[in-house]
């Protein structure tokens, strides 16, 4: 996981305004996902118990509450522990 202000988010087909709205997650063929489906490819990839979570935010159903949760997280994130004023969207 990489921040997206240090890498060539042009190679990975990716936009700054998508990588300020929400997580991205880039895997090795290039399939990119965003917000919680992002978040549940990255567990997944973590391998051990977190791919069981993962995989477990990818069921209709609870994707969609997950999806729910990250945007407001994604909303309030500058209001979050260690959150400043810089984490703050303009939504």
């Amino acid at each position: 996981m990489k921040a997206w202000q240090r890498i060539d988010i042009d190679a990975l087909g990716l936009t700054a305004q998508q990588c300020q709205t929400a997580v991205q997650w880039v895997d090795s063929n290039g399939v990119i996902s965003s917000g919680h489906v992002a978040i549940a490819r990255l567990l997944i990839d973590s391998g051990r118990g977190w791919g069981i979570l993962g995989r477990l935010l990818l069921v209709p159903g609870i994707s969609h509450i997950a999806a729910v949760v990250y945007r407001w997280i994604a909303r309030n994130r500058h209001r979050m522990p260690g959150g400043s004023a810089q984490c703050k969207l303009d939504v």
